[in-house]
């Protein structure tokens, strides 16, 4: 994980994130790196990216969502997204 000075991640989309890995929501932060939360590999990327879309009511590009390393990389790309739910 990274360290404890980092601002917490969003609320909605730790919660998500949480739901898909089984790590806790406020163990996250923006710094947090998506292969530092144990058992990350291509199957938990893809689970999370269904997750996210369907929350956020979104479609993200594959291979930019891909290339995110981390939370803040993630809560970027879902800000950055045409239409969808901001929740």
């Amino acid at each position: 994980m990274s360290d404890h000075t980092a601002a917490p991640a969003p609320t909605a989309l730790a919660e998500v994130i949480s739901r898909v890995t089984d790590v806790p929501a406020g163990q996250l932060t923006g710094d947090t790196r998506f292969d530092a939360l144990g058992h990350w590999n291509s199957f938990a990327a893809l689970r999370l990216l269904t997750a996210v879309e369907e929350h956020y009511g979104i479609k993200l590009d594959l291979r930019t969502y891909l290339g995110t390393e981390t939370v803040g990389g993630l809560a970027g790309l879902i800000g950055a997204a045409p239409g969808g739910q901001r929740r």
